[in-house]
């Protein structure tokens, strides 16, 4: 139904919400609540579905969604055969949302859903696409995660032909064009990120306020978070052929640690460690880490290509309820 042009004001739309979630028994009831409270006061007629992947969750985040489910037919969910990860878990919720424009948000509340109006306004005004980037850090985030997430950022614009924004998030709207292009991408390994951004549409942003968790613990560690960038940067790998990677980056410091510690004895001992040697051990060490950091990397995209190659299914369902 969309094209080029806006989109006229008062057409009826039909809207997939997404929204992957993982151990947020305590967020599902107000998250429904407060997603259909804002759709149903929106002045244009809507069709709507609220379509929740279960990415493996402990708690009783499936029973509390199964009843929602039972109690109102625009609840959807699908139960992951096992823990998968975000992205994976996203892309099964787009591979199932069946309306002209898919929005995609956390399940913690964080990414309000008082923002939908916006959203589907900018998109009535032609954008295929509308990002949304958050002014405020979480209250959760330790000042580590902030450093590591501007780290990112940077080196990723660096090294790639597809900017990424500061503050972005997998808040976004999608039209059906937009949806359909990314599923035609047929890596397994997904970093949404980066890939909105590529497949091009005209695309808009909305600022917003991140609120605090409503329920429960952050589950997304530091751990996930450097496989969510490395996935950005390198795509990813197995474990043994990130190893030369990283002892590769370990043979290199400790090269470097002996420099200093070498230069130390010299400048305020007035010798070596042993003459003639420090050098050349250094410099042998040094060499050594720089091939072995070389070969990691070689490593990393040898492993994404092994694994692309495989072509096996990214996420298997185990269990689908809810819709009409």
């Amino acid at each position: 139904m969309t094209t080029d042009a806006q989109i006229p004001p008062h057409a009826s739309i039909h809207l997939s919400i997404v929204v992957p979630v993982r151990n947020e028994a305590g967020c599902i009831a107000e998250l429904t609540r407060r997603v259909f409270s804002t759709v149903d006061a929106m002045p244009t007629p809507t069709t709507t579905e609220l379509v929740f992947v279960d990415d493996g969750s402990t708690d009783l985040t499936f029973a509390t969604i199964r009843d929602m489910a039972r109690a109102d037919s625009r609840v959807r969910c699908l139960r992951l055969s096992r823990n998968m990860g975000h992205q994976i878990a996203l892309t099964c919720g787009l591979d199932a949302a069946r309306g002209d424009v898919v929005i995609s948000m956390d399940g913690d509340l964080q990414h309000p859903p008082e923002l939908l109006p916006d959203l589907i306004k900018s998109w009535r005004e032609g954008h295929e696409i509308v990002n949304t980037r958050r002014r405020n850090y979480a209250a959760d985030i330790t000042l580590l995660q902030r450093l590591t997430s501007r780290a990112f950022y940077w080196l990723y614009n660096k090294i790639s032909p597809v900017p990424l924004v500061p503050g972005g998030a997998d808040f976004r709207l999608l039209d059906r064009k937009a949806v359909d292009a990314l599923r035609a991408m047929p890596e397994h390994y997904k970093f949404y990120r980066g890939m909105v951004p590529y497949i091009g549409f005209a695309q808009a942003t909305v600022d917003f306020d991140g609120a605090p968790r409503f329920a429960g613990q952050r589950s997304y560690s530091l751990r996930q978070s450097w496989q969510l960038a490395t996935n950005g940067i390198f795509g990813f790998s197995t474990a043994g052929l990130k190893i030369p990677f990283y002892l590769g980056i370990l043979v290199v410091f400790v090269a470097l640690a002996y420099f200093v510690f070498a230069l130390g004895l010299w400048f305020f001992a007035g010798h070596g460690a042993i003459a003639g040697w420090t050098s050349i051990v250094a410099l042998i060490f040094l060499s050594l880490g720089m091939q072995l950091t070389i070969t990691g990397v070689f490593g990393v995209y040898l492993a994404r290509i092994f694994i692309e190659t495989k072509r096996r299914p990214p996420y298997f369902v185990r269990e689908e309820i809810g819709g009409r």
